[in-house]
């Protein structure tokens, strides 16, 4: 009985050594290297951005801070009104942005950015994403397309 408990530890042994040593077939039995983390692991988006418009006066492009105001699509603006009448604030499309009473702020998402106005207050004009800020009306320019253009020569 004796000799039969040392075979079969004996055994275990050389099994245990063959197996901890690469004996246990497979080939190359070589290691291999780890291998990194997939490269198809989407990166999340950055957060959006956000911005802050001040409404200052009821004149002119100057009524907002700043103009043109820079903010991505899908980010959001925070419309400050920080006179002491209410604003009517529209895109140039006719797309309402939304009525500020004096004091008040209120926050919107940017689409694609445009030209914006106030319909109470008609030479506040101001631009999001814009390079510059649009003309006045009655200005000499016309930010909002409004003046048909001419006849052509006949």
């Amino acid at each position: 009985m004796k000799k039969l408990l040392l075979a079969s530890i004996a055994i275990s042994a050389i099994v245990l050594w063959a197996v901890s040593c690469g004996g246990g077939g497979g080939g190359g039995g070589g290691a291999q290297s780890p291998t990194g983390p997939s490269n198809n692991t989407p990166t999340p988006p950055p957060p959006a951005a956000s911005a802050t418009v001040n409404i200052v006066s009821s004149t002119g492009s100057g009524a907002f801070n700043p103009n043109p105001v820079q903010v991505p699509s899908g980010g959001t603006i925070e419309w400050r009104n920080s006179t002491a009448v209410a604003h009517v604030l529209v895109m140039s499309d006719g797309t309402p942005v939304g009525t500020l009473a004096p004091g008040a702020t209120m926050t919107t998402t940017a689409g694609a950015g445009g030209n914006f106005r106030c319909t109470t207050h008609p030479t506040m004009v101001g631009s999001i994403n814009g390079a510059t800020v649009p003309d006045p009306p009655g200005s000499g320019g016309d930010p909002y397309g409004y003046l048909a253009a001419p006849d052509p020569p006949e």
